[in-house]
C-alpha cells in the first residue's frame, strides 16, 4: 500500500528527527537516590522500544499486529514515567517523559497503519465483490447460471436440512422469505392443477431467476454500504490523525526543553480518533456514520481534557498504551472477524458452489475419456510421433542445413558455391564448335598450301571465339538453293548440325553469366534460405512460451487497458464526489480515492519503471494531498497526457 507506506515513513522521519532533537539538548543528570536504578533501567527501556517500533525498511515499514501488541506489552510502567503533577517537572523527568511520548507515538503510528492497511485492503475486497455481482446482472445468461450454480444449496434448504455454518445461503431460500405469500399461492396451485400446463411451467422457471436476481440485488446494495462505510473511516483517519509537520514547526513543537502540549494534544486526539473509528465499524452504525463519529469525537475530546487537565504530558503516554492495548486486545480482532463475516455473507458464493457443476460433469466423464484413450492408444501414440519426427526434420532441413551452408559461404568454403553447371563443360563445347567449323573450313578449301592453310586456322578460330561463323553460313545459305543435292552431299546437315552446337555455347556463356551473379550474391540466398525457419521456429517458441509461461510479453494490451481503466476510474471518482464548504472531498469519497489510486499505482507499476514511475509516485501523492477537488482533477488530466503512450 503506497499511500499507507509513504505516510507512515514521513511521520517516522519527523519522529526521528524530533527524537534526534530531544537527545541532542537534553542532558539526564540523575539525583543521588535510591530511584537513581529506576530511572536509568525506564530510559533505556523507552530508549530501546522506540528503536524496535522504528521502520526498518522503507519498501515495508509496517510490522505485522501481533509484534506491535507485544511490544507495547513491554512499554514500562513504573513511577519513574508517570509521577508527578506538577505541570514544571524536574529535568531528568521532562526528558524521560519526552521519551515515553516518543516511544508511545511510534506505537500509536505502527497501530495507525495497521489500521488503514486493513481499511484499504477491505475496501478493496468490498469494491471486487460488487463488481462480481454487478457483472451477474449484465445478461440474462449470468443470472440463469447462478440460478444454476445455487440449485444445489436451494434444494437443500428446501428439503429441511441442516446446512453447515460456512455454507452461502441460497438465495431461492432468501427470496422465499421475502415473499412467502407468492410461494403459498404457487404451492396451492400447483397442488391444485393435475397436469402441468403452459403457464405453470413458465412460472416454475420464472420464479427461480427473478429470486436469483432479487438476491443478487440486495447483495449488491449491502456490500456497497460496507464499502461506503469502511471508504469513510479510511478518509476520516487519514484526515484527522497525526496531522503534524514537524519539518516546519520543529521549533514550536520543542519548545523549551520539552514538547509542546499541542503536539502531545494531537497525538491524543489521533489515538482517540482512531479508537472512535473503530468501535464505531464494530457497532455497525449505518446511517450518518461520519456525523456520529463527529459527534463522539468532540464529546470524548471534552472528557478527555477534563481527565488529563494539568496532568497531561505525565500520564499522556501511560493514556495512549492503554488505548492502543485495548484497540490490539479487541477492537482489530472484532473487525477483522466482522469483516470475514461480511465477505463470507455478502460475497459471491464459495468456489466449490461456482463450479460444482464442472466437478460433476468431469467425474463423470472421467470413464469415457479413458476408454477412447484407451481404444485409440496407438492412434494416439502415432500421432505423437509423427508430430515430434515432423518437428526434427524440419527443425534439421530447414534451419540447421541452411545454417551450416551459411556459415560455409561466410568461410569460403568451395563446396558451398552455387553452380548451375560444371567449370569445364563451356571450354569444352567451344573447343569442339571450333574444330568443327576449322574442319568444315578446310574440307571445302581448294587451295593447298600448308602454310596458308595454318594461318588461316588461327583466324577461323579467333572468328569463332567472337561467335563469327561466315563461312559456315555462307555454305548453309549456297545449300539451301538446292537442299537435296546439299543433303545427299551431307553439307547441309553439317552446318545445322555446326549452328546446333554454337546454340549450346550460346546456352552455356548466358548461364555462365548467371552462375556469376548467383555467386556473387551467395550470402543473401543464404539468409533467405535460413528466414523461413527461424520465423516459423521463433513463432512456434513464442506461441508456446505464452501457452505455458507467464505471457508478460503477450499481455501488454492488458495492462495497459487495465491501467487506462483504472485511471478513468480515479477521475469518475473526483467528477462525481460530494464537496465540502472547504472544496474538498468527504471523507467517503477521500477513502474511495486512496484506494482507487492505490489500485492505480498497481497497474502502473507493471507497466511503467525508472524515471517514469517515480514521477508517476509523485502525481499519486499531489492528488491524494487534498487541497482541493479541482487541482487533483487538474493533477488527473496532466497524468492523462503525460502517459498517454502507455494508455
Amino acid at each position: 500500500m503506497f499511500v499507507v507506506n509513504d505516510k507512515i515513513n514521513n511521520l517516522d522521519i519527523q519522529l526521528h528527527t524530533l527524537q534526534q532533537r530531544i537527545t541532542n539538548s537534553s542532558v539526564i543528570e540523575f539525583p543521588e537516590n535510591h530511584s537513581d536504578a529506576s530511572t536509568l533501567h525506564s530510559t533505556e527501556s523507552l530508549e530501546r522500544l522506540s528503536e524496535l517500533l522504528s521502520v526498518a525498511s522503507k519498501s515495508n515499514p509496517l510490522m505485522s499486529a501481533n509484534r506491535v501488541a507485544r511490544l507495547i506489552s513491554y512499554f514500562p510502567k513504573n513511577p519513574a514515567i508517570s509521577c508527578g503533577t506538577s505541570p514544571e517537572l524536574p529535568p531528568h523527568r521532562s526528558a524521560i517523559s519526552d521519551l515515553a511520548w516518543i516511544a508511545a507515538t511510534r506505537a500509536s503510528i505502527q497501530t495507525y497503519g495497521i489500521t488503514l492497511k486493513t481499511l484499504s485492503e477491505n475496501t478493496l475486497v468490498f469494491v471486487d465483490e460488487a463488481t462480481y455481482w454487478d457483472s451477474l446482472l449484465e445478461s440474462q445468461w449470468y443470472v440463469g447460471l447462478y440460478t444454476l450454480q445455487t440449485s444445489p444449496v436451494w434444494l437443500w434448504h428446501r428439503l429441511g436440512r441442516q446446512f453447515s455454518a460456512r455454507s452461502y445461503p441460497g438465495a431461492w431460500n432468501q427470496a422465499s422469505h421475502i415473499s412467502p405469500s407468492w410461494i403459498h399461492l404457487y404451492d396451492s396451485a400447483r397442488r391444485c392443477v393435475s397436469s402441468i400446463t403452459v403457464s405453470t411451467l413458465r412460472k416454475s422457471l420464472v420464479y427461480p431467476l427473478l429470486a436469483s436476481k432479487l438476491h443478487i440485488r440486495q447483495q449488491r446494495k449491502l456490500l456497497h454500504v460496507v464499502k461506503d462505510i469502511n471508504a469513510s473511516a479510511l478518509g476520516i483517519l487519514m484526515d484527522r490523525c497525526f496531522q503534524f509537520e514537524l519539518d516546519n514547526e520543529l521549533e514550536e513543537c520543542y519548545s523549551g526543553g520539552t514538547l509542546s502540549d499541542d503536539w502531545c494534544t494531537n497525538v491524543l486526539k489521533s489515538v482517540t480518533w482512531l479508537e472512535l473509528v473503530l468501535r464505531h465499524l464494530l457497532a455497525g452504525t449505518l446511517h450518518d456514520f461520519e456525523t456520529r463519529i463527529t459527534v463522539t469525537s468532540e464529546e470524548e475530546g471534552s472528557l478527555l481534557s477534563m481527565h488529563l487537565d494539568q496532568n497531561m504530558r505525565s500520564r499522556g503516554p501511560e493514556y495512549v498504551i492503554e488505548k492502543l492495548e485495548h484497540i490490539h486486545r479487541t477492537l482489530i480482532p472484532q473487525y477483522n472477524a466482522l469483516t470475514k463475516s461480511n465477505d463470507s455473507e455478502l460475497g459471491r458464493p464459495p468456489f466449490i458452489v461456482r463450479y460444482w457443476l464442472v466437478f460433476f460433469l468431469a467425474t463423470l466423464s472421467t470413464s469415457t475419456v479413458l476408454e477412447i484413450f484407451t481404444a485409440r492408444r496407438r492412434e494416439l501414440v502415432r500421432l505423437v510421433t509423427d508430430a515430434g519426427s515432423t518437428t526434427i526434420e524440419f527443425w534439421n532441413n530447414w534451419v540447421i542445413d541452411p545454417l551450416r551452408r551459411l556459415v560455409r559461404t561466410i568461410r569460403h568454403d568451395e563446396k558451398s558455391e552455387i553452380a548451375l553447371m560444371s567449370k569445364n563443360s563451356l571450354e569444352a563445347d567451344r573447343a569442339s564448335l571450333e574444330r568443327m567449323v576449322v574442319d568444315f573450313v578446310l574440307d571445302h578449301r581448294k587451295s593447298s598450301d600448308e602454310s596458308l592453310v595454318s594461318a588461316e586456322i588461327g583466324t577461323i578460330t579467333a572468328k569463332v571465339r567472337e561467335g563469327d561463323l561466315t563461312p559456315v553460313l555462307r555454305a548453309y545459305e549456297k545449300d539451301l538453293r538446292t537442299p537435296f543435292i546439299g543433303t545427299v552431299r551431307g553439307d547441309l546437315i553439317r552446318t545445322l548440325l555446326i549452328q546446333i552446337q554454337k546454340t549450346k555455347v550460346d546456352v552455356e556463356v548466358a548461364i555462365g553469366g548467371i552462375d556469376a551473379l548467383l555467386k556473387s550474391q551467395e550470402l543473401v540466398f543464404g539468409f533467405v534460405g535460413l528466414t523461413p525457419g527461424l520465423l516459423v521456429s521463433y513463432a512456434s517458441i513464442r506461441w508456446l512460451l505464452g501457452l505455458f509461461g507467464s505471457r508478460k510479453g503477450l499481455r501488454i494490451g492488458r495492462r495497459q487497458h487495465a491501467l487506462r481503466h483504472a485511471l478513468r476510474q480515479v477521475h469518475r471518482n473526483l467528477t462525481l464526489s460530494t464537496m465540502s464548504t472547504r472544496g474538498t472531498l468527504s471523507f467517503k469519497d477521500y477513502g474511495l480515492l486512496i484506494c482507487n489510486t492505490e489500485v492505480l499505482l498497481q497497474k502502473a507499476q507493471a507497466i511503467l519503471g525508472g524515471a517514469d514511475f517515480h514521477a508517476f509516485r509523485e502525481d499519486i501523492k499531489d492528488i491524494i494531498s487534498k487541497n482541493s477537488a479541482k487541482q487533483q482533477l487538474k493533477v488527473i488530466e496532466r497524468m492523462g497526457w503525460v502517459y498517454s503512450r502507455w494508455l
